[in-house]
């Protein structure tokens, strides 16, 4: 245990770091934000499945961003299924299209809207249809960027998408701090959406990073095969690159994000990071966090369902070997407590929490020198109740994903494609 904490902690660190010394080196070229030269022609993807009480508010944020950039356009993409499980609304596409912001861009030819046909029974499949219709029109769009209703970009975050897209890099990914709506939580779920950041820190900041090949102390037939996965969110991938591997991939019981990031790797190519973080929500409830973590350990769990070759079979081992680790490493942790001796207890506890507290630590350590929107940066309450109640989102984030592992294995034990929950519970 104590090694573990060890590495966490580290790992956090190496994250921030790296992230730190990725704004330094884009700082450098002193390119003007929201000037880059380019000529690529980039759509921001949103899809939503019951947003109408958000709609509005993500339309004007990404109309205000599009206003600086010119190489932009913005796309929502909404489905059938909101008509199926709610009749007589309020539908996403009528808030949508009732923004003025919305009708402003239509009219300039740079916001549109996508209506899924069907009742799509996963998000892969309402964004892997759209992702599929702009990339296979007559003059196609350069480059697909993919946020979530919630994907709140600083200028700068939406500057470095046009200049990532110019430096002509295959597949980029932005990852969330997930503190957008800390002031509508309590103590617990505030400490939820602190565990959460932490973990794209420890876990997914640091993968892009390993597998970007910006650790180099690692060899490089380590770095080749590092697993990465992708995120539904802050996704910045070239059309051509999305065409070469064959579309956004559909597994039966995992995610289509975690069957990306296998697709990417198995074809030699890599997830790389960028400087700057979107701000996302996090789960105001329980039932929330629950459907959430249920969801979410399906795309490791499944990894072996997402690879072709023997080089994706390494990578997707790695994966599966993380999502075991979720479901397993609570009851595995206090059964290692329960048979040492009690000095192996001391040092055993000790690990624990260093691998809890470390990488929050390190992460909060680093935080005011990173880029996100400025609106959502923690306060000293915030980082209190964190502090207080952050061995309970431990928990409860391992209860969920145990929740998912039950789930998977009544699915797979039936040969059912499970249709996918929506997170957040509407007003």
């Amino acid at each position: 245990m104590l090694v573990n904490g060890v590495w966490s902690t580290w790992c956090a660190h190496a994250a921030v770091g790296g992230l730190r010394q990725r704004a330094g080196q884009r700082e450098s070229v002193r390119f003007e934000p929201g000037r880059v030269a380019t000529d690529s022609y980039i759509v921001v993807v949103v899809p939503m499945l019951h947003e109408a009480d958000r709609a509005a508010g993500c339309v004007d944020h990404w109309c205000k961003l599009l206003g600086d950039h010119p190489e932009l356009r913005l796309c929502v993409v909404t489905t059938a299924r909101e008509r199926h499980e709610r009749l007589n609304g309020p539908h996403s596409w009528d808030a949508v299209t009732a923004t003025a912001s919305f009708r402003h861009g239509a009219a300039a030819g740079r916001a549109e809207l996508l209506h899924y046909p069907g009742v799509n029974r996963t998000y892969g499949e309402q964004l892997g249809w759209a992702l599929d219709v702009l990339s296979s029109r007559p003059a196609p769009p350069d480059y697909l960027y993919v946020a979530n209703i919630d994907s709140r970009l600083s200028p700068h975050g939406c500057a470095e998408i046009v200049e990532l897209a110019a430096t002509g890099v295959p597949v980029a990914q932005q990852s969330s701090v997930f503190f957008g709506n800390l002031d509508d939580l309590g103590p617990v779920a505030t400490a939820e959406a602190f565990y959460q950041s932490r973990w794209s820190f420890e876990h997914e900041i640091f993968r892009y990073l390993v597998g970007s090949g910006h650790l180099r102390w690692l060899p490089g037939w380590v770095r080749s095969i590092w697993y990465q996965h992708t995120v539904g969110h802050g996704l910045l991938i070239a059309t051509n690159t999305y065409r070469r591997l064959g579309g956004l991939p559909r597994p039966r019981f995992g995610l289509e994000d975690a069957a990306l990031g296998v697709s990417v790797r198995e074809a030699g190519l890599h997830v790389h990071p960028f400087s700057t973080l979107e701000c996302g929500d996090a789960p105001r409830s329980a039932r929330e966090l629950a459907r959430q973590r249920s969801t979410w350990i399906r795309g490791p769990l499944c990894s072996s369902e997402y690879a072709r070759t023997r080089r994706g079979n390494l990578i997707a081992a790695q994966g599966t070997y993380g999502g075991l680790k979720w479901a397993l490493a609570v009851p595995a942790q206090v059964i290692a407590l329960i048979v040492a001796s009690p000095r192996q207890r001391v040092v055993a506890t000790t690990g624990w929490l260093l691998a809890l507290y470390g990488p929050l630590i390190a992460m909060l350590a680093g935080l005011r020198r990173l880029d996100f929107p400025s609106d959502y940066r923690p306060r000293r309450r915030d980082i209190t109740y964190a502090m207080m109640y952050y061995p309970v989102a431990a928990v409860s984030c391992w209860a969920g994903g145990l929740r998912g592992v039950g789930l998977l294995i009544g699915d797979l034990a039936r040969g059912r494609t499970p249709i996918q929950p929506r997170t957040r519970e509407t007003e």
